[in-house]
């Protein structure tokens, strides 16, 4: 019986033993699963993407034994629309059904903590404000980069020019900039790394703490002595426009600067402080702006731009073909000084600086083998340098046996004319030909068969290929000076004129765009890189960058800005078109309301409506650090993009950042806004975003708890296909891109 009541007793302390032991293991379990629970991603609503763990089955219904629709793979995307037990609704491509949900990575729907907007960011100066500055990474190019190195210059980071192109070297001088100053050695400038940059006193590569002379890319921002950059150039460009600069465009305000600063605030009424703020540069840019006084007064003159002795602008060695550097750049200036050079003053003595010294040696007696030496760099920079155009007078005798250069400006590109072609080339060509009495009539700059008959027959009157086309050998024979007339010819010569072709003979160039390939594609970047516009090799192929600056040609010469060369703008390429250069000085100095707008605003014309899927999503891959743009208030955010997904998700870069945002939103919601997305290869695209921040977060010091969201345009398909929140997404982009049209 006490052996029973043993057995009995021991029995009950092992149920008790079994029922502790299961109760443990449930409970746990339990927490592993409220901790798996509270590890998940919280996102608002149904539907949300994801992604599969694992390989998966696609069924047709909540169940092992229902039809197999498809099988997707392990790190596949798929959008969950509902979840109910161990199966979710999902849609994977175009296809929808079921999923068991242990082999993908579960959300969790609810409310999402809304984080209390963080304290202001202290309000900058417009020079400060780091919204006016788009991110700057390896693969940007343009006037910001060429700031950003011309600093980097001065810092002693990097060596060399600068070229507008952010490339390995200057990634590895940024990088250097960066560990000196201790910021994140990350090879990316962004907003507020730039507002330190220009505002600040960074330290240089030695380590000490320094103000930099070089500007700020933005716009407006004021200009005083011992500053330098390229709008110090504009400013130069547009008083010697005006007439109260004489010196050459040396991108540095010297005094020379700051003097025809003060005549020009002095005539315009203005303060005379030889400060060049908003006020000065706004009166500059108006159309109506006073030209300096051909009858100076007394006054005007007690301080006058100083002449430069010729000692200093003359180059210090012989500059020719492929000659780099301030002794290159100093001839490219003077050249362009006299009207024999209209491309960038970039200390590159390529072709088209060795075209334009070799006009001004012919223009002068002068051998013309496009080498600056020291009898041509005398010539050039004296007092003496005949501007482009302008005849010089014969010595006695040579009237009567010389024949008369016509008093036509000299084509400088000395680009091929022939028929159909149109415009001020043209037309110098003509009033040329008529001249030396092989046209009559009025010159009308149109290249008809009338200008076909009349160049062929000046070709085989001076021993020249006579097919009726304009290339370098006749244009530079027609202008020479030594050209023969038509009175030294056969008396049968325009008899016997080849008859005119017929318009079949040469093809009238047609319409380019982009994606268009060839010599006409590479004709028009000559002109374009020529004028300033575009920057590299004339390589036939229009891209990206040659569309740029075939929009920025167009804005400049008051033309429908869409970027397609058609006839207008191809007519408008081969007239006195405006250089780069003036046309932004035009724009640049012309304030907006606020200056946070007129830093940053991008031109609406710029603005592209491109699908997430086939465009957008590969850009945002290579260039993940962006600018958010709200162009209803002109404030700007900058953002790192760190998921691809059915839309992209970022962060705010810093507190800053997050402020800027939060002030457009009024704080945190989920209400889509439109917005304009810059990347860091200047392309701007039409996006919508919110500013409630949930999920991953990386940026643990911006004052944003978590991430936001990027969405592009999709299709009708593809929108419909993730469900009502991408679709009012959708709504506010079309929204959104009917009022940027509305700005063009």
């Amino acid at each position: 019986m006490s052996m029973l009541k043993e057995r009995f007793r021991r029995l009950i302390l092992l149920t008790a033993a079994l029922v502790l032991c299961l109760t443990g293991i449930q409970a746990s379990v339990s927490l592993s699963a409220a901790k798996a629970e509270e590890e998940m991603e919280i996102v608002p609503s149904y539907p949300y993407t994801t992604v599969t763990k694992d390989k998966v089955n696609l069924r047709a219904s909540r169940s092992v034994r229902s039809e197999l629709l498809r099988k997707i793979p392990s790190g596949a995307e798929i959008t969950v629309s509902a979840v109910s037990g161990s199966w979710a609704k999902v849609t994977y491509g175009r296809y929808n059904g079921y999923v068991m949900t242990d082999y993908i990575v579960l959300k969790k729907v609810g409310k999402v903590k809304v984080t209390p907007t963080p304290t202001p960011v202290p309000t900058l100066s417009p020079e400060e404000d780091a919204g006016g500055y788009q991110v700057l990474q390896k693969g940007s190019s343009g006037r910001e980069v060429r700031a950003l190195q011309e600093a980097l210059i001065e810092l002693g980071y990097l060596t060399g020019t600068a070229d507008g192109v952010f490339g390995e070297a200057t990634e590895k001088a940024v990088i250097v900039f960066q560990q000196k100053n201790n910021y994140p050695a990350t090879g990316l400038m962004d907003a507020n790394i730039q507002a330190f940059l220009y505002a600040d006193k960074p330290r240089d590569a030695k380590g000490n703490a320094t103000k930099i002379n070089t500007l700020s890319p933005s716009a407006g921002v004021t200009m005083t002595k011992g500053k330098k950059g390229q709008a110090v150039g504009e400013l130069q460009a547009r008083l010697k426009e005006l007439g109260y600069y004489s010196g050459i465009v040396t991108n540095i305000y010297d005094v020379a600067t700051q003097s025809a600063v003060k005549a020009f605030q002095k005539k315009s009424g203005l303060k005379a402080d030889g400060i060049a703020g908003a006020e000065t540069q706004k009166a500059l840019a108006d159309a109506a702006a006073p030209a300096a006084n051909a009858e100076v007064t007394p006054a005007a003159t007690e301080t006058p731009a100083p002449t430069p002795s010729p000692t200093p602008e003359l180059p210090k060695d012989t500059v020719k073909l492929n000659s780099t550097g301030s002794d290159a750049k100093i001839v490219q200036t003077r050249l362009k000084e006299l009207g024999y050079y209209r491309g960038n003053l970039d200390g590159k003595f390529g072709a088209n600086s060795v075209n334009a010294l070799k006009a001004f040696q012919r223009a002068h007696g002068l051998k013309d083998d496009g080498i600056a030496g020291k009898e041509t760099a005398a010539v050039l920079f004296s007092g003496a340098a005949l501007p482009n155009g302008t005849t010089p007078t014969p010595a006695p005798g040579q009237a009567t046996v010389q024949t008369p250069v016509p008093a036509t400006a000299v084509p400088i590109s000395w680009d091929s004319l022939r028929l159909n072609d149109q415009g001020t080339d043209v037309k110098q060509l003509q009033e040329a030909l008529v001249q030396l009495g092989y046209m009559s009539g009025k010159p009308d700059g149109k290249y008809g068969a009338k200008t076909v008959n009349a160049v062929k027959t000046f070709q085989k009157n001076n021993n020249l290929t006579a097919d009726g086309v304009a290339g370098e050998k006749t244009l530079k024979l027609l202008f020479s000076g030594t050209a023969k007339a038509a009175s030294t010819a056969a008396p049968t010569a325009k008899a016997t004129a080849t008859p005119a072709p017929k318009a079949t003979a040469t093809p009238v160039p047609g319409t380019l765009r982009e994606g268009d390939k060839g010599t006409e594609v590479q004709s028009m970047q000559e002109k374009l890189i020529g004028l300033g516009y575009l920057t590299g090799k004339a390589d036939g192929v229009f891209g990206r960058q040659t569309l740029e600056a075939v929009i920025a040609f167009q804005k400049a010469s008051r033309l429908t800005a869409d970027g397609v060369a058609g006839s207008k703008t191809l007519a408008a390429l081969s007239k006195s078109a405006p250089t780069a250069s003036a046309a932004s000085q035009t724009v640049t100095v012309t304030p907006a309301p606020t200056a946070a707008a007129v830093i940053s605003r991008p031109s609406a014309s710029k603005v592209l409506y491109a699908n997430w899927y086939t465009t957008v999503k590969a850009v945002a891959r290579q260039y993940p650090y962006a600018t958010v743009y709200d162009y209803q208030t002109g404030i700007s955010w900058q953002v790192h993009i760190f998921s691809l997904g059915a839309h992209a998700d970022y962060e705010p870069l810093t507190a800053n950042d997050t402020s800027k945002m939060l002030k457009v939103f009024g704080g945190n919601t989920w209400n889509a806004r439109p917005v304009w997305v810059i990347f860091a290869d200047g392309s701007v695209y039409m996006g919508s975003t919110h500013s409630t921040p949930h999920g991953t977060q990386h940026i643990t010091d911006n004052n944003f708890a978590g991430h936001s969201c990027l969405h592009f345009p999709r299709t009708q398909e593809q929108v419909t296909a993730i469900g009502p929140y991408a679709t009012s997404h959708q709504d506010t982009i079309d929204k959104g891109w009917a009022a940027t049209q509305q700005m063009k």
